[in-house]
C-alpha cells in the first residue's frame, strides 16, 4: 500500500507527522510493498513558488490512503476528489501510523461541512450552536 504523510523533513520512518495537512512544506510518500520512499513538495508544479498546494502536489498520485493529525473539510474534499481516503493520526510517528493502521486503529476523516457547524445563528440552514442568548 502507498500511505502519505505532512512532513517538515524526511527521516523514513521515524519522521514525525507536520501537524497541519495543507501547510505541510512537503509529503512523504511511502510503499509499504516495496519499502519505496518518496518525497512530494507540497506546491503546484508548474508554479512552485505560488505556495502550497496540496491538490496539485497529490494529484494523480496513486495513494491508498493520506495520514494526516490535522485537516480542513475542503482538504478532505479535494484528496477524496483525487481518490485516496485520509484518515486520523493516532500518533506523531510515520512508523507508528504504519502499525495502526495495519491494526485498524485508525480512523477515516469525514467531511463535516465545519463552515455550516456551531455558528451562534440560526438561519435556513437551520444549523446553530444549540444554546439560547438572552
Amino acid at each position: 500500500m502507498k500511505f502519505c504523510f505532512p512532513i517538515i523533513n524526511n527521516a523514513g520512518a521515524a519522521t514525525m507527522i507536520y501537524s497541519h495537512f495543507a501547510s505541510a512544506p512537503q509529503f512523504l510518500v511511502i510503499d509499504t510493498r516495496n519499502a519505496h520512499i518518496t518525497v512530494i513538495p507540497n506546491c503546484d508544479r508548474a508554479n512552485p513558488y505560488a505556495g502550497c498546494n496540496p491538490f496539485s502536489a497529490l494529484c494523480g498520485q496513486d495513494l491508498d490512503a493520506v495520514i494526516v493529525d490535522a485537516i480542513g473539510d475542503d482538504a478532505v474534499r479535494a484528496m477524496n476528489m483525487c481518490g485516496f481516503k485520509v484518515f486520523r493520526a493516532g500518533s506523531a510517528s510515520v512508523a507508528e501510523n504504519l502499525t495502526l493502521f495495519d491494526t485498524s486503529g485508525l480512523t477515516e476523516v469525514p467531511v463535516l461541512d465545519s463552515h455550516l457547524e456551531g455558528r451562534c445563528q440560526s438561519g435556513a440552514s437551520g444549523h446553530s450552536c444549540g444554546h439560547h442568548h438572552h
